[in-house]
């Protein structure tokens, strides 16, 4: 029997976000894995894909916004695809403490996360205004 992601198993994958613990976190992805930044210079955001560059990039990510926690997880698995809400909580190395609502967008491959594609909501003047 093959192996399938689960609510559970994608929880515990915030959890070692939570614990700022890259490794486990890496662990996660395929080796052929794609981590798609909300923020970055292309429509994709920031891509980092492959093993090193995951490594990479969510070190990065940690670092650059202190104190990193997801809350308010909500995450829904079906087959090869899921996806998570969830609220942000960091550090933002210009403006002191920033919290945001968030989604991510996940392919699995098995029980490992090939893609996750991030989006956020950020605070700025409202359209129309």
């Amino acid at each position: 029997m093959i192996a399938m992601m689960t609510s559970d198993r994608l929880n515990r994958f915030f959890d070692a976000w939570n614990a700022h613990d890259v490794e486990t976190i890496v662990s996660y992805f395929t080796e052929d894995g794609a981590y798609f930044a909300s923020i970055g210079p292309d429509d994709e955001g920031t891509a980092f894909r492959g093993t090193d560059e995951l490594r990479r990039g969510v070190a990065a990510f940690l670092a650059n916004y202190g104190d990193v926690s997801y809350t308010d997880l909500y995450v829904v698995v079906s087959g090869d695809r899921g996806y998570a809400t969830w609220t942000f909580h960091g550090i933002d190395p210009e403006h002191g403490p920033i919290t945001y609502l968030g989604v991510d967008v996940f392919e699995f491959d098995g029980d490992l996360i090939a893609v996750k594609d991030a989006y956020r909501k950020e605070r700025s003047r409202p359209i129309g205004g």
